[in-house]
This record gives structure tokens, C-alpha cells and sequence, in this order.
């Protein structure tokens, strides 16, 4: 009997097999499924198929902006508020995308939709910047951008407390209206967020030049006092951020907490009943020290701060 040296027990074809699990194919392709999609200038691609020129003035020059957001269940947080930043930015820096607040809602949706098996919470970030070439002058008010959707860690803990060190950077000088620029030149948070992740800490309190209390390198700064909830001032040049407004907004509307916006020294944090940071992605996370110095954490007053904040955001 002749054997054919194609055959084998289990196939129908010559010179095929069958093999047992995934094929090598589907493994290879798992990883490209999975993949977000971005939008790049309306155009929808995979993350690792988007391409940005390498002369651009928002990575040379940090000339142009952007916002994070955050989606759960569909619904972008707080996006009459990002949107209203994006757009005094945008008018600041005289970039013109010619790109309607309803025309970015809808494509917030639609990468949402396109990102679901990304899962029900997604971390969405803007990024806009000029168009044009070399030198520091701005000669074109024309600009491009992308949209980008990533899962919400799922490590993140926002209920317990951090630890965070004064920095040795300081914050500059800055008009009031510059405040509410969240610019592409992040370079000093890079650089006290650094600091404080060697030194063993979570984050890092930036301070004015006269030593006036500012922001953490990723939240803005709260504290509560016999039922006065202090933050800083934007003079002491802190990014105006978008929880930190709606948690201002809020509070102005009920009568248990009053609110003082000024300058304060550091000093100040250590009396209080309560410290805490805001955030886009992290929300309201209580401060436990600021260097060796450990901090009062009323709960009571915590939960509070925290059920104004929910309804705010919800």
C-alpha cells in the first residue's frame, strides 16, 4: 500500500493540519483589536497608525494646549467646563480649529462608541497645536489636533489619603488670565512630580515664589477650617482647574461651608481639620502629610466635601 506523505489522521486536505488552540494568526492580531482608535484632524485611525509631523510648534515650542476628561458610562464629566477652557485658550493663543463646542461633543461620542471594548470608563485627552514651522513668532492662527481614549487604570484608589513634600520649584509669575491656559509646556509639573516620586512621596506642593501655597503638580489644593473651606488664590499662579471650579460653584450654593480664595502660607495646612486635592482623573483625594508633618483628617468633613463633589460632577 502506498502512503501519500501528505496525509494525516484528522485532516481532509494535503499538506494542512489542524492544530489545537488559537492559531498563531488570531494571537498576532489580539493585540491590533484591542488597540484604541484616535481621531488625528477628523480622521479616524489606530493609535499606532496616527502620525504627527516632527516639525510642529506644539512639541517644539509647547504652542498649543490641552484638556483631559474623563467618560463613564458615555457621558463626558463636566464638558461645558473643558470645552469653556479649551475655547478662552484657544482664543488666547489665537489658534482658530474652526470647530463648533456641539461639533466636539459629537465626536467625543462617536470615539467613545468606537472605543467601547476599551470598557465603561475611558481617560479622553484633546491636544491642539499651531500650525506652522520654525521661530518663535506665531505667523498662522491655523492649527491641527487629535483625541485621544485610554481605560481608567484600575489600580487608581481614590479614597485613600496621600503623601506629598514642598517642592524646591516654584511656581512663576503669570497674568490672571493665563490661568486658565492648560498649555502644551507642562515642564514644571514634570519636574516636581519627579522630585517627589525619588524623595518617596506622591506628589509635590508647589508654592509661590513668596512662599504662598499653589497647587500639587496634578490637582489643585483645599483645606477646611471650622467650616471655611480655603484654596488659593489664581494670583499665586495655580491652573485654574475644572473640578476645582465646579467644587467652587457648588459650594457657593449651600450654606453650611463659607469660602475664602487669598494667599496663605503653608502654616495654614497644618491646622486644618481637613486637606484634600482635587482632580480630573483622581477626584477628591485627602492630603495626610506634607513632608514629615502629619495632618488632621476629620472623615466627617471629608464625606461632605465629597457628596457636594459628586453632585457636582454627576
Amino acid at each position: 500500500m502506498r502512503i501519500n506523505k501528505f496525509e494525516d489522521k484528522g485532516t481532509d486536505k494535503p499538506g494542512k493540519r489542524k492544530v489545537d488552540g488559537p492559531s498563531p494568526l488570531k494571537k498576532k492580531l489580539d493585540p491590533v483589536l484591542d488597540e484604541p482608535l484616535v481621531c488625528l484632524n477628523g480622521t479616524w485611525l489606530r493609535e499606532s497608525e496616527a502620525r504627527i509631523p516632527v516639525e510642529n510648534r506644539g512639541m517644539m515650542y509647547g504652542d498649543g494646549l490641552f484638556e483631559t476628561m474623563i467618560s463613564v458610562n458615555g457621558q463626558v464629566k463636566l464638558l461645558d467646563l473643558h470645552l469653556k477652557r479649551l475655547h478662552k485658550g484657544l482664543d488666547c493663543l489665537g489658534i482658530d480649529l474652526h470647530i463648533s463646542s456641539e461639533e466636539w461633543g459629537r465626536l467625543f461620542r462617536v470615539g467613545i462608541q468606537k472605543n467601547g471594548h476599551l470598557g465603561l470608563q475611558h481617560i479622553i485627552r484633546l491636544q491642539c497645536w499651531r500650525n506652522g514651522g520654525r521661530g518663535y513668532p506665531s505667523t498662522s492662527s491655523k492649527g491641527s489636533w487629535f483625541l485621544s481614549f485610554h481605560p481608567m487604570p484600575d489600580q487608581l484608589d481614590q479614597l485613600s489619603g496621600i503623601r506629598i513634600m514642598k517642592s524646591s520649584f516654584h511656581l512663576p509669575v503669570k497674568a490672571a488670565q493665563v490661568s486658565s491656559l492648560k498649555t502644551s509646556n507642562a515642564l514644571l509639573y514634570v519636574l516636581a512630580a519627579t522630585e517627589a516620586l525619588q524623595n518617596g512621596y506622591d506628589d509635590a506642593l508647589l508654592c509661590s515664589a513668596n512662599g504662598y501655597v499653589g497647587e500639587s503638580s496634578s490637582a489643585n489644593i483645599f483645606w477646611i477650617n471650622k467650616q471655611t473651606v480655603y484654596t488659593p488664590s489664581i494670583n499665586c499662579g495655580i491652573l485654574a482647574g475644572t473640578r476645582r471650579d465646579a467644587l467652587l460653584t457648588a459650594l457657593h450654593r449651600q450654606s453650611f461651608f463659607s469660602i475664602q480664595e487669598g494667599l496663605y502660607h503653608v502654616e495654614s495646612l497644618y491646622e486644618a481639620d481637613v486637606v484634600f486635592s482635587t482632580s480630573t482623573i483622581k477626584g477628591i483625594q485627602p492630603i495626610h502629610n506634607i513632608d514629615a508633618i502629619q495632618l488632621v483628617t476629620d472623615q466627617a468633613i471629608l464625606d461632605m466635601i465629597r457628596n457636594i463633589y459628586q453632585l457636582t460632577i454627576s
